[in-house]
């Protein structure tokens, strides 16, 4: 709409030239007469998993964190987009991989438990130009699949000019499987393939399964410098130069719906990167930085949203300027519409969006420019505190890095319990339809794939599979006075206990005009739960008889929806839970689904 439109003329958009520049003292006293008194940190200042607060303003100083020459096959044509596939029925792979290619995928990784051999890779690849569609093999540390993609290069005839990734990551293992891997044998591989294949990425850092077992992103820029330093000594130590062995390492990290800190995470990835080759004299265009939209974002219920996610993920990775990008399938899945949802977001974001087009999209932002200087920062610290410890494999088998996801991942579960972090979909604005069936965890002795929305999956399963044998898995909804006083609370309740799929019956209309009336009402509902919903000025005069009432009438355990001061009071006449914002939603869930039966 053209602001003329509305009566606004030129004269309303002009400032007084006289009139001094606001600051941000003016703009923090503005603020505090809105805050009356609340504390300015405790109510506008989060922080990120890693502990980095997030202030609600940034000032531009005219720095720049990440620089250098963009790439200009990438600034033309956009990233590499790499479509992921596991390897089972060699023929099926075959099917899916050129369907992918014919839709505009521009290379293929490979994903198996089990060593490769080069039978196995050729049936997969069946009618894939090697040296147009690179094949990345998944991170492993099974050395006989490398030999055998270098194998199938070779018989191709295109080991000089294929630029594959061999995948070996043996410190990563540890993350998979409990196990380390052998450094120094696969650095001897690596070096031999370089040789072989000049274009080939040997090593593969993978940082995506510390991610998503709950890891910070301080960590795992620590963890991805820490990993990528010792595979540089590996390889210096089997007789390949620095410079070579920088460019037989490429990078593999996660990206998740938090795009501003993904950015920022991926950004100070490539900046602390760059700074650790710059000091070995190495120009740092050789590294190599894909990018995986991160399971443990993903969820069964509503599994549509998922795409929503994946579509935050890939563009911040896409902003942050990674080489490659992986979306995993929405619903968890290797269907056709899965993996075509995966692909045709990136060309979207590619060909209509254009964010390859610029060589830092986020530069000259002040919040992403701060947010990465000190993920930068703090990683490098991190970083330097385990080169000086003994190096990643140490900090691996001692413990300290399980510990430190550990200890993430219970700040974040916290999170999430609460709902100060949301998973949409599903521990707000939940969806009714049934739990998918994808996205289980996995079961080997690696590091856990730690979803937020798996405790409320189970609360949802839990609820549905006793309603499937006839079970009522239902709260009485006890309101009070008109439907504008309770509204707002029982709207909220009712939201609260869908996400454990339980039903809020008697939340939509007028609610009881006495304590009698709703004890009334509770009795024809034939519930034994009830939750009281209706405004303060209605608790103040009728909620203590309203508890008192519904206790009378048989109710077995009553709660009372929102904070309040006189809490001791209505305890005593009958209240034995309090509902608001900033409750633990699974242990209130948990404890109503008990209640009822149902576990």
């Amino acid at each position: 709409m053209c602001l003329y439109s509305v009566g606004m003329t030129a004269s309303d958009f002009r400032f007084d030239p006289a009139e001094p520049p606001a600051t941000e003292e003016d703009w923090r006293e503005l603020v505090d007469g809105v805050l009356k008194g609340r504390s300015f940190d405790s109510v506008l200042v989060s922080s990120t998993a890693g502990g980095l607060s997030i202030d609600p303003l940034y000032v531009p100083d005219g720095s720049s964190s990440v620089s250098g020459v963009a790439d200009d096959h990438r600034l033309r044509f956009g990233w590499d987009l790499r479509q992921q596939h596991r390897v089972g029925d060699p023929a099926a792979v075959s099917v899916a991989v050129l369907d992918d290619l014919n839709g505009g995928v521009t290379s293929i990784e490979l994903s198996s438990e089990e060593p490769l051999d080069v039978s196995v890779l050729a049936a997969c690849l069946d009618g894939v130009l090697l040296d147009v569609a690179p094949v990345a093999l998944a991170p492993h540390t099974n050395r006989e699949s490398a030999h055998a993609l270098l194998d199938l290069l070779d018989n191709a005839g295109v080991s000089a000019t294929a630029g594959a990734w061999l995948g070996l990551d043996p410190l990563g293992e540890f993350a998979r499987s409990g196990q380390l891997g052998d450094v120094d044998a696969a650095a001897e591989l690596a070096v031999a393939a370089r040789a072989a294949a000049p274009n080939v990425v040997a090593f593969t850092v993978d940082t995506c399964r510390y991610a998503d077992a709950g890891a910070s992103e301080v960590d795992e820029v620590a963890w991805m410098l820490a990993t990528g330093v010792a595979y540089l000594r590996a390889l210096e130590s089997a007789g390949c130069s620095v410079a070579d062995a920088a460019a037989t390492i490429g990078f593999r990290l996660s990206a998740d719906a938090d795009q501003f800190v993904t950015m920022a995470r991926l950004r100070a990835a490539r900046q602390q990167w760059s700074a650790v080759l710059t000091a070995c004299g190495v120009d740092p265009s050789v590294s190599r930085f894909q990018a995986v939209t991160s399971a443990a974002m993903f969820s069964r219920c509503n599994p549509a949203v998922n795409i929503l996610r994946a579509t935050s993920a890939t563009f911040a990775a896409g902003v942050a300027g990674v080489d490659a990008v992986t979306v995993l399938p929405f619903d968890g899945s290797a269907d056709p519409l899965a993996r075509r949802v995966a692909r045709n977001l990136q060309h979207l974001l590619i060909d209509e969006s254009g964010i390859n087009r610029l060589v830092d999209p986020a530069g000259g932002s002040a919040f992403i420019e701060s947010l990465t200087a000190r993920i930068a920062d703090a990683a490098w610290a991190a970083f330097q505190q385990i080169e000086s410890t003994g190096g990643m494999a140490s900090a691996l088998t001692d413990g300290r890095v399980r510990a430190a996801v550990d200890e993430a991942w219970s700040r974040e579960f916290h999170a999430v319990a609460t709902r100060r972090q949301v998973v949409t979909g599903v521990s707000e604005f939940p969806d009714r339809e049934p739990v998918g069936p994808h996205w289980g965890s996995p079961v080997d002795a690696g590091f856990p794939l730690r979803r937020p929305a798996a405790v409320f999956e189970d609360l949802r399963n839990a609820a549905d599979t006793a309603r499937a044998v006839g079970a009522t898995v239902a709260v009485q909804v006890v309101a009070l006075g008109s439907l504008a006083e309770h509204t707002a609370r029982s709207t909220w309740v009712q939201n609260l206990l869908a996400v454990g799929g339980i039903d809020a019956v008697d939340s939509e209309h007028d609610g009881a005009s006495s304590p009698l009336e709703a004890a009334a009402r509770y009795s024809a509902g034939g519930l034994s739960l009830a939750v009281i919903c209706s405004s303060d000025e209605v608790y103040d005069q009728r909620a203590a008889a309203t508890a008192t009432a519904l206790k009378q009438a048989g109710a077995t355990w009553v709660a009372l929806a929102g904070r309040r001061a006189d809490a001791d009071a209505l305890r005593a006449a009958g209240v034995d839970a309090f509902w608001h914002v900033g409750v633990d939603v699974v242990d209130v869930l948990t404890d109503v689904q008990r209640r009822l039966g149902v576990r």
